[in-house]
């Protein structure tokens, strides 16, 4: 596991299961196969690599952190797989995408700072999936019902790694809860 992950910006890797599961749901919504896909916050390069595998037309993967990005795009050449990568903050981004996949930060370092993620998300996406905090997911849905139909919420278990002095356990199941939305 890398040493770099940066707990101000709440960098946690989405693990491998719970990545193929919201792949796979996007792929059998249609969302996937022949669309324009962004992964937000893309750490790894997990989701728009995933994608990419499974038939997206084009997939991007965007973050602020410049050793994320290098990760993702040696994942994606270790992979032989066609990505664009791009450094840059969650704000800053312009654009239209057919499907946005993200697991942005909780908001539990810095209180709301998934909020970003969310405005982005409903601005420039089409279909969304995005993680939450189970314990925010009152607070994130009103959000997401003022611009998305709401077309399933899922509780999930993200398995996290040790990766913060903090923690204290080699792995950590967190409750979390996957939404999908269609944009109004």
């Amino acid at each position: 596991m890398p040493e770099f992950y940066n707990i101000n910006l709440e960098q946690y890797p989405t693990d491998a299961g719970t990545a193929a599961t919201i792949l796979m749901e996007a792929y059998l919504d249609g969302n996937i196969d022949g669309k324009n896909v962004i992964d937000l916050g893309t750490g790894s390069g997990i989701f728009a690599i995933g994608a990419g595998y499974i038939g997206a037309a084009t997939c991007t993967g965007i973050d602020v952190d410049e050793k994320m990005i290098q990760l993702a795009e040696s994942n994606c050449g270790k992979l032989q797989c066609r990505c664009t990568f791009i450094k840059t903050g969650v704000s800053s981004l312009t654009g239209s995408y057919d499907t946005v996949i993200m697991n942005p930060p909780f908001g539990s370092v810095i209180k709301h700072d998934d909020l970003p993620f969310i405005n982005k998300a409903v601005e420039i996406g089409t279909s969304i999936y995005s993680i939450h905090n189970v314990s925010s997911y009152e607070f994130i849905s009103g959000i997401y019902a003022k611009y998305l139909n709401i077309i399933r919420k899922t509780r999930i278990y993200i398995r996290v790694p040790m990766i913060y002095p903090h923690h204290k356990y080699r792995y950590r199941e967190i409750e979390a809860v996957l939404i999908y939305g269609i944009k109004n």
